[in-house]
């Protein structure tokens, strides 16, 4: 997993204190983000009820997407997700940056456009860091 090395008891803490339902959806949503881009790095915080996912540690430059509970709601946001191709209009936001896609189920992970959305996120971090 990149240069984080294993953050899985952190990210264990974090699912330990969560609703069922919200538990499930951020194990289904970080084994897709890991599937999508296995040199991902992953940042937890549990404290604050987050993941942060990237090409590096640094959350407001090597970042591209995060998880966010509330209560029993789970939020896969894109930090720059404003300028992601959505053609299915999966992100929700008006932001300058941030776009973000409420996970109703494990059924939102059937969806190919969600992986497509991590690739293109992905992608634009490495381009805007000039590492392609």
């Amino acid at each position: 997993m990149g240069d984080a090395g294993d953050d899985i008891d952190d990210l264990d803490a974090l699912v330990a204190a969560l609703p069922a339902g919200a538990a499930e959806l951020v194990r289904a949503a970080d084994a897709l983000i890991r599937t999508v881009d296995p040199q991902v790095v992953r940042v937890v915080w549990p404290h604050q009820r987050t993941v942060g996912y990237g090409v590096g540690r640094r959350k407001g430059s090597e970042h591209y997407c995060y998880l966010a509970v509330y209560g029993d709601k789970v939020n896969l946001g894109f930090n720059h997700g404003a300028v992601l191709p959505d053609e299915g209009r999966r992100l929700d936001g008006t932001g300058r940056s941030f776009r973000k896609l409420a996970l109703r189920g494990p059924a939102t992970f059937d969806d190919p456009g969600v992986a497509e959305l991590l690739r293109a996120a992905r992608e634009e971090r490495l381009r805007s860091l000039g590492r392609t």
